[in-house]
């Protein structure tokens, strides 16, 4: 191999990047697992074996990349996928995106599980580029109305439906 040939170390640290971020995700469930009940009497099944069986599937998968990573393989994005490499990170949707995930947080405590998801999808249709925002809050509303009504029939607590208004 000539030197110019030679790989960089810094493209070789980058191939790596995949599957080691995917086997230390892996190996953080594994150990969160260690933590929850794998049983309930209720149920049968706990939380913490959702999240062995999630943890064990990504570190297998870590490993199956690692593997492919060694025999010379390069993730790089396909022109299918339509990621433009030259063009810059949109700030505005992720943070929009970042919005949505957060601020139900805060919000199911206190306006209710339905409005948390509904201001949790308008945000995230917005960073994907609608431009209905009343329409992606009644969608919002009714998709996480019905999410709460199925859980709450199956014993699942998701917090008041609107606490303000005492439901």
């Amino acid at each position: 191999m000539t030197a110019a040939a030679k790989p960089f170390p810094v493209r070789r640290l980058s191939r790596w990047s995949l599957p080691v971020g995917v086997l230390i995700l892996g190996a953080i469930l594994l150990r969160e697992a260690t933590d929850l009940p794998l049983t309930q009497a209720y149920a049968g099944i706990g939380p913490g074996f959702f999240v062995l069986a999630i943890g064990l599937v990504l570190t297998a998968l870590g490993l199956a990349l690692s593997y492919q990573v060694m025999r010379g393989a390069i993730f790089e994005p396909e022109e299918t996928e339509g990621a433009d490499i030259g063009r810059p990170m949109s700030w505005t949707g992720f943070l929009t995106a970042a919005a949505g995930v957060f601020l139900p947080i805060g919000l199911i405590g206190h306006a209710g599980f339905p409005l948390g998801g509904a201001v949790a999808y308008a945000f995230i249709t917005r960073a994907y580029g609608s431009r209905k925002p009343l329409a992606d809050v009644l969608i919002g509303f009714a998709v996480a109305s019905i999410t709460w009504f199925a859980f709450t029939r199956l014993g699942v607590q998701l917090g008041g439906f609107f606490p303000p208004g005492g439901f």
